[in-house]
């Protein structure tokens, strides 16, 4: 979740993939392509359902610098209706400085915020390597919003973030307001949503590559639910939104270096990071080293409370190659291909 550095693609761009028809279900038609439905949350509890998720609960700013503190209040998380609201509100509230994952916490150490927020995760409840993981959801608005869906490394194998990767499946930023984008007209406001990996070393030496899609006619992520979905396999990802596919990466364009046990660098093996466990992650973050830097910059208090609402969460795994993920993906070779980065002589490492 930090600044990606992305293209843009509209509906011209995107390829639709066979549109539902009214009497289609989602999973019927999956289905016929070879998805097995393996985990799912449809939020039909009274409650958020803590045997597939957990909540962080910290203000240490998810290492962007952003402006809340993520709590486990029923007014921040809750279920209504059928759907789950991450809400993010302007309060003073206090929690623990630190990541609690980090090896260091110190739940003493504590720090005081101007906003409140959720954030969930299925990590040892729901974790998964290769998959077709889609969400349908209605995201917030306003300056200063950053919702995001997405996913990190179960364990880091490869090291520290990003060195272990990262996968966005769906973004955005300040939803709403001026647009900033290059091909941006006068008076167009923000409805971009953005799809990255994040890959390389540790930071601060890692690297990130993506894409972003805009809705036809001008529609806003913000006034309806769409079906945001990542496709996974060996070697490949791919991104959609309400079944068109507007970006694909392939494993030429990421990479993982790090030290082994001997303090040696080296490249990780065939298709790393993106070979390993990953598990979801839903939060609605505030401002921080992307939202409060671009479009109005800085953060509208009077645009809160904002939600994040999700309607369902599914997993599928693909019947045709259980071990590498291929053979039931929708892929149209007219997306974009992101070209990502690839990596540096590890001279250049051990020498710098």
């Amino acid at each position: 979740m930090v600044k990606p550095i992305l293209t843009t693609f509209c509906l011209a761009a995107g390829y639709l993939l066979a549109p539902l028809a009214a009497s289609d279900s989602v999973d019927d038609r999956l289905s016929e392509r070879g998805w097995h439905k393996v985990w799912s949350d449809e939020f039909d509890a009274a409650e958020i359902d803590l045997s597939q998720w957990s909540f962080e609960q910290n203000c240490w700013g998810g290492g962007n610098g952003e402006s809340q503190c993520y709590t486990n209040n029923a007014k921040n998380a809750y279920v209504e209706e059928g759907i789950l609201k991450l809400v993010a509100r302007r309060e003073t509230v206090s929690g623990a400085a630190q990541n609690e994952d980090s090896a260091d916490y110190d739940p003493a150490l504590t720090v005081t915020k101007g906003y409140s927020s959720a954030r969930l995760r299925t990590l040892n409840k729901g974790d998964w390597t290769y998959g077709r993981f889609e969400i349908r959801a209605k995201l917030p608005s306003g300056q200063g919003t950053w919702p995001a869906i997405w996913m990190l490394p179960t364990d880091y194998v490869y090291g520290g973030w990003a060195a272990s990767g990262e996968i966005d499946i769906v973004e955005a930023v300040n939803l709403g307001t001026r647009s900033d984008a290059a091909d941006a007209e006068d008076g167009e406001r923000e409805t971009r949503v953005h799809g990255s990996l994040h890959y390389g070393q540790a930071w601060p030496n890692n690297v990130h590559s993506g894409s972003s899609y805009r809705l036809p006619n001008g529609a806003s992520p913000a006034e309806a639910f769409h079906r945001y979905a990542m496709e996974w396999q060996a070697g490949e990802i791919r991104w959609y939104v309400d079944d068109v596919h507007y970006a694909t990466a392939r494993s030429a364009g990421w990479y993982s270096q790090y030290q082994d046990q001997h303090a040696e660098w080296v490249n990780g093996p065939g298709t790393a990071p993106f070979d390993q466990a990953f598990h979801l992650i839903l939060n609605l973050a505030v401002g921080g080293a992307w939202a409060g830097a671009v479009n109005q910059t800085g953060i509208d208090a009077a645009a809160f409370p904002q939600t994040l609402a999700v309607d369902y969460v599914r997993v599928y795994q693909c019947r045709e190659d259980k071990i590498n993920g291929r053979g039931c993906g929708a892929s149209d070779s007219r997306a974009e291909v992101v070209l990502g980065h690839t990596a540096p002589a590890l001279r250049s490492i051990e020498t710098r």
